[in-house]
């Protein structure tokens, strides 16, 4: 080698060794924290199965968490401590932990230290680790190989199949119920999809029976984000099964773990579908629709839209869609000549509405819709079906999604449980194409009117009073530790996600001194530790409870007792509302009784003169007496003053 080579050498030598020192240092001197603690893994069994869980930090408290099965409650586990990768090695209490190495916590949710360390014996700082686990509820531990992806979907097109994964089920005693690889795990919903806490839906290569209920292949996984009570749409789910003859889908609460990591509590439910031990219906001469919002269309699926705008989207059509797009174009829109019509009968078939549609099951649909007042009536998520498609009767149901219900609404009338909203039809703003024409329609005839209140008095009347009674206390009883978890792991994010919470009277029914108030009904509580501090479950079931007293009270009133009403409508649209939803409340006052709980919205810039009849002009102020239906409406006047 010429003195010229070797000098070359040297230097290229010199240059490497050089930059080894320096990433050495740069890595020494970067904090290796988050990546070495979403490495660390905490391996315990149950019933004989390995469990893999991972540590999640509170970062605003600065502290770890290890969120364990209900199985493990009370009682010390033994855990393996494994490194993603072989990296680093861990610190608890003093003790160093290498890899494989055992680590026993004694089960009574004492705070540990907690210090990680880089494969270098670089420290990446010592926090508190608190061990927690919940109770009285199965916990499903999923597997998938793509989890990045589930979880950072921003785009409803963007939401992907998982072609690989496995599921583990134990129950709260620690047993292991269901061990099945996953054909398809992926993101669900619309909104909720939207929000850090997904909900979830899968399907096994196999029906396979969970929580009680019957075989199937697919199953979804609610994650009641926007229901700061969770217990919305089981109290729904039960009241449609505990009254309604035909399939309703059944639901369990559940704890998800997705690769390990806690996703909180869950709702498992059937999914809603045609098959066996499902909606049993002859797929071949069936047709499945589902209303659908506008906004909400997608390119490559099929929809018909009546004459007077209600989008269903159409389901089990045959090779040849156009022609039987057209055959299902024919039947609603002679269902809604036939709903339109003054005697009820349309002028396309000449056929009366029973004649159309299955009166017993529209009937049961629309008291699903009234008792929980849910916010999406008559527009969205309101399934039919047809089962011969030669002499078509179209049925409603199964029933489905109620998060926003029950008080926890984005639209102001549906937070007034004394008022008969699903006969209203405007329930969007003017001008919206979504609006509940075809729900409202029915209550204007007579004999579906008669049908649903004696529907009322003789079935659901006893179902929604056993619901008030003892469901709600049931099932909150039952999550109040997982709801604990759960609301420490998503932190003040819930109380974005949540429609409208506690002791929020923005839409002010029943005290007749109301004012718009944003307040976050965010109250902390210290009780059962810090980790407690985000726990408000009681004040949202208290919402709950009370919405369904007040609306049981007033149904009792309109069709038991048989009380005479006047409706009242009030208008709202002052400015600074927000005219993105209908401001418009409904009240249904007993004739010849004083109105109550009139709002009184008021903003600085702006002076309220009241509300003013829009017939005869009068100034109809809280207290006045009712004696027939009318429309007041508000009028505020710029005052420029800021």
């Amino acid at each position: 080698m010429t003195f010229g080579n070797k000098m070359r050498f040297f230097v290229v030598v010199s240059a490497m060794l050089m930059l080894a020192a320096v990433l050495t240092v740069s890595y020494v001197r970067t904090d290796h924290e988050k990546e070495l603690a979403e490495g660390l893994i905490f391996e315990c069994a149950a019933d004989g199965q390995k469990i893999e869980v991972r540590l999640w930090e509170d970062e605003e408290e600065e502290k770890y968490y290890l969120f364990l099965p209900s199985c493990f409650a009370g009682k010390p586990t033994e855990f393996v401590l494994r490194y993603e990768g072989g990296k680093g090695t861990v610190g608890i209490d003093g003790t160093v932990y290498k890899r494989n190495s055992l680590w026993t916590d004694g089960g009574k949710e004492e705070i540990h230290k907690l210090a990680l360390k880089g494969p270098l014996g670089t420290s990446a700082g010592e926090k508190p680790l608190q061990v927690l686990a919940s109770a009285n509820l199965p916990a499903l531990m999923i597997s998938a190989e793509d989890e990045e992806d589930i979880l950072d979907l921003t785009e409803f097109a963007n939401k992907k199949y998982i072609e690989t994964g496995n599921l583990l089920m134990v129950d709260e005693s620690g047993s292991v119920v269901c061990r099945e690889n996953l054909e398809k795990f992926k993101v669900r919903g619309n909104l909720t999809a939207t929000l850090d806490k997904k909900p979830f839906t899968f399907t096994f290569q196999r029906p396979v029976s969970l929580c009680g209920m019957k075989p199937a292949c697919k199953w979804n996984l609610l994650a009641n984000a926007t229901d700061g009570a969770y217990i919305r749409n089981k109290l729904v789910l039960d009241l449609a099964n505990a009254s309604i003859d035909a399939y309703e889908p059944d639901g369990e609460f559940v704890e998800v773990y997705l690769n390990g990591v806690y996703q909180g509590m869950y709702l498992l439910t059937e999914a809603v579908e045609i098959g066996e031990n499902r909606l049993e219906i002859p797929e071949q001469d069936s047709w499945f629709l589902e209303m659908e919002l506008d906004f909400r269309m997608e390119e490559d699926a099929l929809y018909v839209i009546s004459d007077a705008g209600q989008i269903f989207a159409a389901g089990f059509v045959s090779a040849k869609p156009s022609e039987e797009i057209s055959r299902i174009q024919y039947m609603i829109n002679d269902i809604e000549r036939a709903l339109m019509a003054e005697d009820g009968v349309s002028t396309l078939s000449g056929k009366d509405l029973g004649e159309l549609i299955d009166m017993d099951s529209w009937a049961e649909a629309f008291l699903i819709q009234e008792i929980s007042g849910d916010h999406d009536t008559g527009i969205a998520s309101q399934f039919s079906y047809v089962t011969d498609k030669e002499n078509p009767l179209l049925y409603a149901g199964p029933v489905w999604d109620f998060d926003g219900v029950m008080g926890n609404v984005n639209t102001p009338m549906f937070g007034n449980p004394a008022a008969l909203t699903a006969s209203v039809c405007r329930s969007r703003p003017e001008g919206n194409a979504n609006q509940n024409r075809w729900l409202s329609a029915m209550y204007n005839n007579p004999e579906f009117q008669a049908l649903t209140a004696e529907k009322y008095r003789e079935v659901f009347r006893e179902n929604l009073g056993w619901a008030i009674e003892e469901g709600i206390d049931k099932y909150t009883e039952k999550i109040r530790r997982s709801a604990l978890l759960d609301a420490l792991k998503w932190h003040e994010k819930r109380q974005d996600w949540i429609f409208v919470h506690p002791g929020e009277n923005r839409w002010a029914i029943g005290d007749g001194k109301s004012t718009e108030n944003d307040g976050s009904g965010n109250e902390r509580v210290s009780a059962e530790g810090m980790y407690a501090r985000f726990s408000d479950l009681d004040q949202h079931v208290d919402m709950v409870r009370e919405f369904l007293l007040q609306k049981k009270d007033f149904l009792d009133r309109l069709w038991v007792e048989k009380r005479d009403f006047c409706v009242v409508e009030v208008r709202n649209e002052a400015p600074f509302l927000n005219q993105d939803y209908n401001q418009t409340l409904y009240y249904w006052v007993e004739k010849g009784t004083p109105l109550a709980g009139l709002p009184r919205y008021e903003m600085e810039g702006y002076d309220f003169t009241g509300y003013f009849d829009r017939e005869s002009g009068e100034n109809i102020s809280e207290g006045a007496l009712i004696c027939e239906d009318c429309i007041l409406e508000g009028i505020w006047e710029e005052t420029g003053e800021q």
